[in-house]
């Protein structure tokens, strides 16, 4: 079992820069990650993608607290669900097209330690800047199937 990265994933998706948040790339990245595990790769980007959203420019991975809005931290302002592409599982994030080195850096820790948790052979690289995300297969994790499939039932009351 071993993770590896694209080692020019972040220069295939946008311009590099080395001004304004500091050195970074002009892109909102997206990561596919190549394997043959699909839903263990699944899973692992569903988990990276709830962490990237308290990801800051500087590469902090910020706590609920610091998360208020008080703070003038930079964090990703969406990240998608789990696109299920042919060419395997992906997400695609908005970062208002910046992404700083240390969030970019941040980011690619967060995904790595979570396919490594799934214990799966896997490589991170860029999608395909063509890849069309149209009418593509959207995971869902177990639970949250069954959480949606029983939204109709109306749940027990202390009533």
């Amino acid at each position: 079992m071993s993770v590896t990265v694209a080692p020019d994933i972040f220069d295939q998706q946008g311009e590099r820069y080395e001004e304004g948040l500091g050195d970074g790339w002009e892109t909102s990245p997206a990561f596919l990650v190549e394997t043959d595990d699909q839903d263990k790769a699944a899973a692992a980007l569903y988990a990276a993608a709830g962490r990237f959203m308290s990801v800051d420019q500087n590469g902090k991975e910020l706590s609920p607290a610091e998360m208020t809005g008080d703070y003038p931290q930079y964090t990703p302002n969406y990240v998608s669900d789990v696109y299920l592409t042919e060419l395997g599982p992906m997400i695609v994030t908005d970062t208002k097209g910046e992404l700083s080195r240390g969030m970019a850096e941040r980011m690619l820790l967060i995904l790595e330690t979570e396919l490594r948790a799934q214990g799966i052979t896997a490589h991170v690289t860029a999608p395909p800047a063509d890849l069309s995300l149209d009418g593509t297969p959207i995971w869902r994790p177990p639970t949250e199937t069954a959480v949606h499939a029983g939204a109709d039932v109306k749940a027990p009351t202390s009533e």
